[in-house]
């Protein structure tokens, strides 16, 4: 069995071998998490039945049922599968603005998602194209935009800016 002193000595190493800064802090998060819970860890580890149980409960809850089960919503189990995959992405320390660089350079679009931004000038001559003698007044038409679609523009405009 190792000594606390052996095992600060081997991850003190170990970070000597990271280039990264976020890589040395999550080792050094990790390094105190195990010498504080220690005493535990060996008793567990010297249990002759072995290890019984687990965290999984208290992970899930933690993890999943803050973002899934807090707010009433239905999910479908590929919604559901994505949603915990995107949690534990997140929790384990991965950068969600980086996700979504990666995804717009490496991901190809769907077929039949592509599309163009028009302008309200193209719009407009479009329908008064479509509209004949009628499409004269389409500069006139008062209109509004529903706010989830509000949300979505902005969310879009927002992420095509990165």
């Amino acid at each position: 069995m190792t000594s606390k002193k052996e095992f600060t000595r081997l991850v003190d190493r170990l970070e000597e071998y990271l280039e990264d800064e976020t890589g040395v802090k999550r080792i050094r998060e990790a390094r105190e998490y195990i010498l504080s819970n220690w005493a535990a860890a060996k008793l567990r580890i010297s249990h002759p039945a072995g290890v019984k149980g687990s965290s999984t409960e208290g992970h899930v809850s933690h993890v999943l049922s803050s973002r899934m089960s807090s707010r009433p919503m239905g999910w479908s189990r590929k919604g559901a599968g994505k949603m915990a995959q995107l949690r534990a992405y997140y929790l384990n320390g991965g950068d969600m603005l980086e996700l979504v660089r990666y995804q717009k350079r490496e991901q190809p679009r769907a077929v039949g998602a592509e599309y163009d931004v028009l302008s309200g000038e193209v719009i407009q001559r479009s329908e008064r194209n479509r509209h004949g003698e009628l499409g004269k007044y389409t500069d006139r038409i008062s209109h509004s935009i529903s706010q989830q679609n509000k949300k979505i523009v902005y969310f879009n405009s927002h992420i095509w800016g990165l």
